[in-house]
């Protein structure tokens, strides 16, 4: 799979996450939130064993501060995608993405085919792709990221942290969410 070099947009005025630094050198991860290239490819790589587990992926209501990101009413029905990326054995993301419904059937329509396939794998092998700066945050107890992820590894405790960004194609934006494990 050939990767490309992906150019950076900014990220909109209606992102409210704070930009990547300062804000990751309090989280003692740092190099893992502000990692411009595919999160997919570097826990391959730091990994014997792989897997992604889908959790699901579909239409859904996106999370609140989403909806202005994506231009759609709040508590429209988008298109949701949860995923565990697994190293190891081990739960290490939470994977969440979300793009408009209507992107599906024309500019994003290949997310519809992922199966167990990472999105990192789509959007790194685009050539006109193009990404908003990372935005990260400390999830607080009642978020509802953190919850999600408590879902998906009930087993987690202490701070997490999340990276945000959009990709865009087309004029359309895919934006990937990732709550890391620790």
């Amino acid at each position: 799979m050939a990767l490309h070099r992906i150019r950076r947009i900014r990220a909109p005025l209606s992102e409210r996450w704070a930009p990547r630094l300062p804000a990751a050198r309090r989280s003692g991860i740092e190099s893992w939130l502000t990692d411009p290239g595919s999160l997919t490819r570097r826990l391959r790589s730091a990994s014997d064993r792989f897997e992604l587990r889908l959790l699901r992926q579909g239409p859904s209501r996106a999370l609140r501060d989403e909806y202005p990101l994506l231009g759609v009413p709040a508590g429209r029905k988008v298109w949701c995608r949860d995923v565990l990326l697994v190293a190891d054995g081990v739960p290490r993301v939470l994977g969440h993405s979300v793009c408009a419904l209507p992107a599906l059937h024309r500019t994003w329509r290949l997310l519809r085919h992922l199966g167990v396939k990472p999105v990192g794998d789509a959007v790194f092998t685009r050539p006109r792709t193009r990404r908003s700066a990372l935005r990260v945050r400390a999830l607080a107890d009642g978020d509802a990221l953190r919850r999600l992820a408590a879902a998906a590894r009930p087993d987690v405790a202490g701070p997490l942290w999340a990276r945000r960004s959009a990709f865009v194609f087309a004029g359309q934006a895919l934006w990937v969410t990732e709550v890391f494990f620790g």
